[in-house]
C-alpha cells in the first residue's frame, strides 16, 4: 500500500522547484524515508542506498590497494549515501563534492545526517555549492576517481544544461582530472550505446556494469553504472554484470 507523504520542505531555486517529502511510516528496516521531487518529478529517495554506496566503491576500490592519499570528486550530493560510502573506503584522504542544489547539502546535513552517518561533517569533505559543468572547466586539481551522479543518466537529465557533462568536451576534462590510473564511473537509469561508445573513444576503456535490484515494491529491475578509465596498454570497452555480497548491486529508482 502507498505511504501517506508529508512534505518538509518546498522551495524554489534557479533551476525550479524542490520538494523533500518524507513517508508517514519507516521503511522495513525501520528507517525515515525520505523523497526528493524536482520540478514535479521524482529525483531520489532514501531508499536507494545500496546503488549510491556501490557508486562509491565501484570507483574507489580499484585504487585502494595502490595508495593511501586517493582524492575524489563527487558530482551531486543527494542523501549523502555515496559520500559516505567514498569516506569509507581505504586510503581516501579527501573528497570534494560539487552540488548545484543549497537545499540538498542543507537537507543532507540536517534531515539526512543520521542515515547518512554525517559524512558532510567528515573533515575531509569539501562542499561546493556549484554546477558541475562548470567546475570542471574551472578546477586545476587532479583526482584518483570522479564519480557522477547529477541525472538519472545521459538519457534522462535533471537539467537540460547537463547535456554537457556526457559530451566529449566535458569527458576529455574529466579524463585530464585524473591521477594516473583513475576511474570515472556514471550513474545511469538506462542503457546508452551511444554515451558508452563515446566514454570507450575518450577514455579508451570503458565498461558499462549491469545493476540487479528491486525497485520500492520489490519488483526486480536493472540499472547501470558506467565506468571508465585511461589503458595503460590496452583498450576495454565491454559489459558486465556484478552482483554484491548482500544480493545485488542496488541502481536509484526511477518513476
Amino acid at each position: 500500500m502507498e505511504q501517506d507523504k508529508i512534505v518538509l520542505n518546498r522551495v524554489v531555486t534557479p533551476q525550479g522547484e524542490l520538494q523533500l517529502q518524507k513517508w508517514a511510516g519507516p521503511d522495513e528496516k525501520n528507517q525515515p524515508v525520505y523523497e526528493i521531487i524536482f520540478n514535479g518529478v521524482f529525483l531520489m529517495a532514501s531508499y536507494n542506498r545500496v546503488s549510491e554506496r556501490a557508486l562509491a566503491s565501484l570507483a574507489i576500490e580499484p585504487l585502494a590497494s595502490q595508495r593511501q592519499d586517493l582524492r575524489i570528486l563527487i558530482g551531486g550530493l543527494g542523501i549523502g549515501y555515496t559520500l559516505r560510502a567514498a569516506l569509507d573506503c581505504d586510503g581516501v584522504q579527501a573528497v570534494d563534492v560539487v552540488e548545484i542544489e543549497e537545499y540538498i547539502i542543507r537537507w543532507a546535513r540536517g534531515f539526512f545526517s543520521e542515515l547518512n552517518g554525517s559524512a558532510c561533517s567528515d573533515p575531509r569533505v569539501h562542499l561546493i555549492n556549484m554546477d558541475l559543468g562548470d567546475y570542471i572547466l574551472k578546477v586545476d586539481k587532479t583526482y584518483d576517481a570522479v564519480i557522477l551522479d547529477v541525472d538519472n543518466g545521459p538519457t534522462w537529465l535533471a537539467l537540460e544544461s547537463n547535456q554537457r557533462l556526457y559530451e566529449r568536451t566535458a569527458l576529455a576534462k574529466i579524463k585530464a582530472l585524473l591521477r594516473h590510473g583513475g576511474v570515472f564511473v556514471v550513474w545511469a537509469a538506462q542503457e546508452c550505446a551511444a554515451f558508452q561508445k563515446r566514454l570507450g573513444e575518450v577514455f579508451g576503456r570503458a565498461e558499462l556494469i549491469m545493476v540487479h535490484d528491486t525497485d520500492r515494491p520489490g519488483r526486480p529491475t536493472e540499472y547501470f553504472i558506467y565506468r571508465a578509465r585511461p589503458p595503460e596498454n590496452h583498450q576495454d570497452t565491454r559489459k558486465t554484470s556484478i552482483s554484491s555480497p548482500d544480493g545485488a548491486l542496488k541502481g536509484r529508482q526511477s518513476q
